[in-house]
Parts: structure tokens; C-alpha cells; sequence
């Protein structure tokens, strides 16, 4: 019952359903943590978010030591069960995700960053096929135009692929 998570717009539902938490202590002392599972639905790690804008040199994100976040594809568990007719939306964060599933996008997965990773590009390719279809779904600042230019090339050649640009307020 964290406000945070009513600031980004979850529903407790959103909430339970990703099994999102505050901590107390430990290396996420004071951060939301964000439950990081694998394609076999494994516990792989958490993520720490700095709930709101962090002061000083406190990072917005902290991922526990030894975590590689470019062999995982967050939401990939669930992504998998749902209907592969569907596309499979690519965004960069946690929230982003999180979001689109909560708005009955089922088939979506975060890259936990700006760039597709050649792990990640795998994981991809073996849950879909060259009937799929991939939609981009990243950040419209330099960052996420560069990697959507990168998985544009990295996907195209196995599946179509689309890139989603939003609209300038």
C-alpha cells in the first residue's frame, strides 16, 4: 500500500500481481522492490527504485551485485503464457510494463534499459517465430530512439518487427 504505486497509476491488483514491495532494510532500504523473474517463472532478483526523484547521488535503480539485467527480460514469465497471436511489445522499464499489462496488454516484456542485448535478443527469437510480430514500444528521448534503431536491426531479420513513436505533446 505503498502511495508510490498509486502515483505511477497501479491498481493493488497491478500491485499483488507483480508482487511489488517497499523495504526496510537490507541493500533496499527504503526503495520499492520489483521482483525479477525468469522465463521458468524463477526468482532471479529484485530491483530497488528510489521512490520519487532521488537527492544527491542516489541512483533512481539498484540491482543486487552479480545481476546481469541483459540476460533477463522482465514480465518475460508471463508474456509467454498469453496468446502468440498477439504482438509482443518491447518497452525499456519496470513501469512501463507493468502499465501496459495492467491496460490488458498481457504479451509485453522490459528490457530494464534503452538496449536489447544479444541474450535478450535470444530470448526473444525463441519465444516467438517468423509468423510473430514484434512491436518497439521505447523511450522517446536519444536513448531510446538509439536502441529502438538497435533492435529494429537485430530483430528485424526474424520477425516483423514495428516501431511505436508517440506523438509530441
Amino acid at each position: 500500500a505503498h502511495p508510490y504505486f498509486a502515483v505511477r497509476g497501479l491498481t493493488p491488483e497491478t500491485v499483488a500481481e507483480f508482487g511489488l514491495g517497499f523495504c526496510n532494510k537490507g541493500s533496499m532500504t527504503g526503495r520499492v522492490v520489483i521482483p525479477i523473474q525468469n522465463a521458468e517463472g524463477q526468482l532471479v532478483a529484485y530491483a530497488g527504485r528510489w521512490p520519487g526523484t532521488p537527492t544527491g547521488d542516489t541512483p533512481k535503480y539498484r540491482l543486487p551485485p552479480g545481476f546481469k539485467k541483459s540476460l533477463e527480460l522482465f514480465n518475460v514469465h508471463r508474456a509467454i503464457k498469453t496468446d502468440p497471436s498477439q504482438p509482443l511489445i518491447v518497452v525499456e522499464g519496470f513501469f512501463d510494463c507493468m502499465k501496459l499489462w495492467q491496460h490488458g496488454l498481457k504479451r509485453v516484456v522490459g528490457l530494464m534499459g534503452s538496449t536489447l542485448s544479444p541474450a535478450q535478443v535470444q530470448l526473444i527469437v525463441k519465444h516467438t517465430n517468423g509468423e510473430s510480430r514484434i512491436l518497439l514500444m521505447l523511450d522517446e528521448d536519444d536513448a531510446g530512439r538509439a536502441g529502438c534503431g538497435q533492435a529494429l536491426q537485430c530483430l528485424a531479420p526474424k520477425a516483423f518487427v514495428k516501431a511505436f513513436r508517440f506523438p509530441k505533446e
